[in-house]
Order: structure tokens, then sequence, then C-alpha cells
């Protein structure tokens, strides 16, 4: 009896330690935050039969309910052709797009504002290989633009294809000071062959475009058929794991975003 009123104390410390971070102690003494640096966890695609939908849904719950640092993903591999170990009905393995995507949904949570039943469905269970997360969100929800570049808050531009986290908060910056062109998004790292689709600048569109779905993502696709390819063959890409920093990982969606 004692030691399980022990065992239930300590689990009562340890939730404690979790939820308040520091706590005070007697003599001024504090307790140490539980793994200071953040906590990651990793899921293996392709090995069962999860959705991506599953995938970032159970994603999105570790960030909101255990302030995961982050969640890695790697596409499985059956290195020895074990018949013990699950194969892909192609022969062919995980593609490595589908590992690709998910980094980029991650990174729209994370840094976007974007949640998981925002990317995914249960009636749209997986994401679109030929288009990122953030651009295949916007060609399914145009009647949010065109953007109108100097109007917009901060967190509608980071809901523009081809705008990042830095080129927004410069935009911000500069349009206190001058009403901006297209030119002046160039210059701020703006990917304007992704944006042009969705954003005016004082009113203008960049060319002559229709917001129509299936012109945009035609559009798109012709750009994204390149980026494609190198994740598919180039070798100097490679899965990131466990113990990869955000270097790589901002380097990733820098590419791509």
């Amino acid at each position: 009896m004692f030691n399980d009123g022990l065992a239930a104390n300590n689990r009562l410390n340890i939730n404690n330690r979790l939820n308040t971070g520091n706590t005070e102690l007697s003599a001024g003494h504090r307790y140490k935050r539980y793994v200071p640096a953040g906590q990651s966890s990793q899921m293996i695609i392709g090995a069962t039969k999860e959705t991506d939908y599953q995938l970032v849904t159970i994603a999105q719950n570790l960030y909101d309910k255990y302030d995961l640092k982050r969640v890695f993903y790697s596409a499985f591999v059956n290195v020895n052709m074990d018949e013990s170990l699950p194969l892909q009905e192609d022969g062919k393995g995980v593609p490595l797009l589908r590992e690709h995507r998910l980094y980029q949904a991650d990174w729209l949570m994370r840094f976007y504002g974007f949640k998981s039943y925002e990317l995914l469905s249960e009636q749209k269970p997986n994401f679109n290989v030929l288009l990122d997360p953030k651009c295949d969100w916007a060609i399914s929800h145009l009647e949010l633009f065109p953007v109108e570049i100097n109007r917009a808050d901060y967190y509608t531009l980071l809901r523009v294809p081809g705008i990042g986290v830095t080129s927004a908060r410069r935009i911000v910056k500069a349009r206190r000071c001058a009403i901006l062109g297209f030119d002046d998004l160039k210059k701020m790292g703006v990917v304007l062959k992704r944006a042009l689709y969705f954003i005016t600048c004082n009113g203008r569109m960049m060319y002559n475009t229709r917001i129509d779905e299936d012109y945009i993502t035609n559009g798109l696709i012709g750009v994204e058929k390149l980026n494609n390819y190198q994740i598919e063959h180039h070798q100097s890409y490679r899965q990131l794991s466990l113990f990869d920093d955000t270097i790589g990982d901002v380097k990733l969606w820098q590419k791509n975003a």
C-alpha cells in the first residue's frame, strides 16, 4: 500500500513538473524543466496503412497536447526484403515525395498557423503529390484570393503560396513607408512564380490571371514538376532523421515554399 502511494505521488510530481516547467522549492531551489531542449518523435511512413490525414492529425495532437519540439517522418524501407516485413503494393517502397509532403505540412502547422484539418480530411485523406500542401490548400480556397499585398495582415500573408515567414515580415515592415509593387516583392524573397496567382499589388495582378481552379493548378504543376523529379531522383536528397536539427528542415522548406 505504501509503495503504491509513493508511486502515485511520484507520478503526480512528474506531471507537475511537465505542466509548470520550473517550480520553486524551499531554500530557493527550482526543479529543472523536463527535457529542456524539447522532446521529439518520429513516424515511419508506409510501414502500415495510415493515411496522411491520420499522420498529420497525430502530429497536431502531439504538438498541441505534449508541446513537442519536432515530429520527424521517415519513409519505410524494407532493406532486406524480408517477407515478414510490410511491402508496398507496387514493390517499389514508399515514395520519398510522400515523406517530403508530410514535412511541408508539418512546417505549415508549426510556423504558418495551419491546422491538420485544414490541410486534409477523411474525404481527402492524402496529399497531392503534384502540389505542395500550401498551394493545394490555396487552390481549394480560391474564395479567399486574391490578397492585396498592401493591406493584408501578417497571418493572411502567411497563407499565400510563395510567401514565407521572413518575406511576410518584410512586407509588413516595408509597406509602412511605401506602396509595394511586384518588383519590391521579388527583392524581399517572395516566390512570384507561385504567389502571382494569389496576390494583387495596388489592386492589380502581375499578369492577366484567371482565378480558376484548373487554370491555376495547371500553372503550378508546371512549376512543381522539376522539384518533384529532383526529390525522387536526386542523389543529394536524404531522409531527415530524429537526430537532424532544424537547419536541414529550413533549407528543405525554403527550396520548395
